[in-house]
């Protein structure tokens, strides 16, 4: 039986995806040998795993870094000591395989919080390419009875509900984060009004060429002035988006 094998049959209650792409392949996209999604939210887990069957092929790889984030946890796995746990990272996991179905965890991966963004390009390659879209919702059902049918609705809809409000909070927790941010940004608008009013009380004109600011009021207060300013730029720039998408999850939570 092969390492893969081994990994299905280890995630047979799972979504498992083998050479899982991390996007369009127009786009040059990496490939992870395996990418499994639990079925469960308790916590929502996915997991990469990046297979080696011989050491040069592990020493030459520079590209597996790429796929983390797109998974909680990442794990190498390999024939039993091709690699040793202290050779990888300690957030990465460890698996040997000692034939047949067995398969050894020598070291944990740590979880960590995969990147959205890139987590939602690899999930939609997967609905967009490793799904089939059917009609007739008996034949997505196979032999399933229609009570069946309907308990399988019931529980989606569920399902769909508690991401939405899952979604819903975490938008709701980043734009109060931004609020408070725009706040922040919004007094040190008011202290750079102050210096502006100070150098103006001073003689000196804030409206000058940069190298004469600097000369004038030193380069170091001139770095700080400017990114009192970049702040409230960014600030406003948050708070608008996650404002548009708190609007869009509320949509999709009703």
């Amino acid at each position: 039986m092969s390492i893969m094998d081994s990994l299905r049959l280890r995630h047979a209650d799972a979504v498992f995806v083998e050479e899982c792409k991390m996007g369009s392949s127009h786009a040059g996209a990496r490939r992870l040998d395996a990418w499994v999604l639990l079925k469960t939210w308790s916590p929502w887990t996915a997991i990469g795993y990046e297979v080696k069957a011989d050491r040069s092929d592990f020493l030459r790889d520079r590209k597996w870094p790429a796929y983390l984030p797109v998974c909680h946890e990442l794990y190498f796995v390999c024939p039993a000591k091709l690699i040793a746990p202290e050779e990888l990272p300690d957030d990465v996991g460890l698996l040997w395989t000692t034939g047949g179905t067995r398969l050894i965890t020598k070291r944990r991966a740590v979880r960590r919080e995969p990147e959205a963004e890139a987590l939602a390009t690899l999930m939609s390659y997967v609905l967009m390419s490793r799904t089939r879209i059917v009609g007739d919702m008996w034949e997505a059902g196979g032999r399933e009875t229609q009570a069946d049918t309907w308990r399988r609705f019931l529980t989606e809809k569920s399902e769909n509900l508690k991401l939405g409000h899952l979604v819903n909070e975490r938008i709701r927790k980043e734009l109060s984060e931004a609020e408070g941010r725009a706040q922040r940004a919004e007094n040190d608008r008011h202290r750079l009004g102050h210096v502006e009013r100070r150098l103006q009380e001073l003689g000196l004109d804030p409206t000058v060429s940069t190298w004469e600011l600097d000369r004038l009021v030193g380069a170091e207060t001139l770095r700080r002035i400017r990114g009192l300013a970049e702040q409230i730029q960014t600030a406003a720039s948050e708070g608008l988006a996650l404002k548009n998408r708190k609007t869009t999850a509320d949509e999709v939570a009703s």
